[in-house]
C-alpha cells in the first residue's frame, strides 16, 4: 500500500512497525512485472483489486532465481521525472510474509532499485545492487535467516554485517515462520534495517530501533534505473544449491511503501 499525501506521521509509522498486521493495496508505480530462470523457479504475483499474492523460490539449479518487482513511479513524491526514482525523499519499504531457506550459497533480496523485467537478478555470489539503490539481502547463518543490508549510490556499498537475532527472519528447518522487516533510507545517505523476530504466529511487531545502519547510501534521483521495490530469491551462478528448498519466500499482500 502506497501513500502519498499529507497523512498524519503517527499513522504512518504505526503502519510500517505493525506491517504484520492484515492489510493490501497498491504500491505508486505504473506496472508490474515477474521473471524466473532455472530449474524448477517459482515467480508468481497475483494482483486483484490492489491486493496481491506473492510466491517465489529460486529452484533446484545453479543460476536459478525468481523475483517480482514493480517499474515507473507515477507518485510525484517519489519520483524526480519520467521514469525516475528520487533518492533524496525519505523512502521506507515494510514487508510481512514466511521465508524459507535449506541452501547456504541461496540468497532473498528486498530491494528498491533492482534489475528489472528484462534482466535476471544479481546471483547469490554477486553484489546484490547493480544501479543505485538500496536494500536488504538474507542468507543462512548456522542454520537462522540472518539479514543485512546492502546500498549501490556511485559504487556497491560494502555491506554490513549479518543480523543476530535468535530466531532471525526463518530457519532452515521449517518454513512455518513468520517474518516482518522494515527498510528505510533517509534521503540523506543513511540506510536502515528495523525488524521482529521470526515468529510461528503471524502478529510481528517491528521493533522502533534500527538493528543496522549502513551510511553512503543514494541521495539524489535516479536516472538509469526506473525499477522500485523488487523481491528476490537467487541461487549461485555456476554452484548449484546445498539443499532444497533453497530459497523461498512468501507473502499475502501485507505491506506498505512510504515517502516523504
Amino acid at each position: 500500500m502506497a501513500f502519498f499525501g499529507p497523512l498524519p506521521q503517527p499513522f504512518t509509522d504505526l503502519a510500517l512497525f505493525n506491517i504484520a498486521r492484515p492489510r493490501s493495496g497498491r504500491v505508486g508505480f505504473s506496472g508490474n512485472y515477474t521473471r524466473s530462470s532455472g530449474t524448477g523457479p517459482t515467480a508468481a504475483a497475483s494482483f486483484s483489486g490492489g491486493s496481491f499474492t506473492i510466491n517465489l523460490n529460486a529452484g533446484s539449479s545453479s543460476a536459478g532465481h525468481g523475483k517480482v518487482g514493480w517499474y515507473d513511479p507515477v507518485g510525484t513524491t517519489l519520483s524526480a521525472g519520467s521514469s525516475t526514482i528520487d533518492y533524496s525523499k525519505r523512502i521506507r519499504f515494510a514487508l510481512h510474509g514466511m521465508m524459507h531457506m535449506k541452501s547456504t550459497n541461496s540468497k532473498i533480496r528486498i530491494v528498491m532499485g533492482g534489475t528489472g523485467n528484462a534482466t535476471d537478478a544479481p546471483w547469490a555470489n554477486q553484489d546484490g545492487l547493480t544501479a543505485k539503490g538500496f536494500g536488504a539481502e538474507f542468507a543462512l547463518q548456522s542454520g537462522i535467516i540472518q539479514a543485512r543490508l546492502i546500498g549501490f549510490n556511485s559504487a556497491y556499498l560494502t555491506p554490513t554485517a549479518y543480523t543476530s537475532m535468535t530466531n532471525g527472519f526463518g530457519n532452515s528447518t521449517s518454513d512455518n515462520a513468520f517474518f516482518a522487516v522494515m527498510i528505510e533510507s533517509d534521503g540523506t545517505g543513511n540506510i536502515y534495517l528495523y525488524a521482529g523476530e521470526a515468529s510461528t504466529t503471524p502478529n510481528i511487531v517491528i521493533g522502533q530501533a534500527p538493528l543496522l545502519t549502513l551510511a553512503g547510501g543514494p541521495t539524489t534521483s535516479t536516472s538509469s534505473n526506473r525499477f522500485g521495490p523488487e523481491i528476490q530469491c537467487v541461487n549461485d551462478q555456476t554452484n548449484a544449491p546445498t539443499s532444497t528448498p533453497s530459497a523461498q519466500l512468501q507473502s499475502q499482500g501485507n505491506w506498505l511503501l512510504d515517502v516523504a
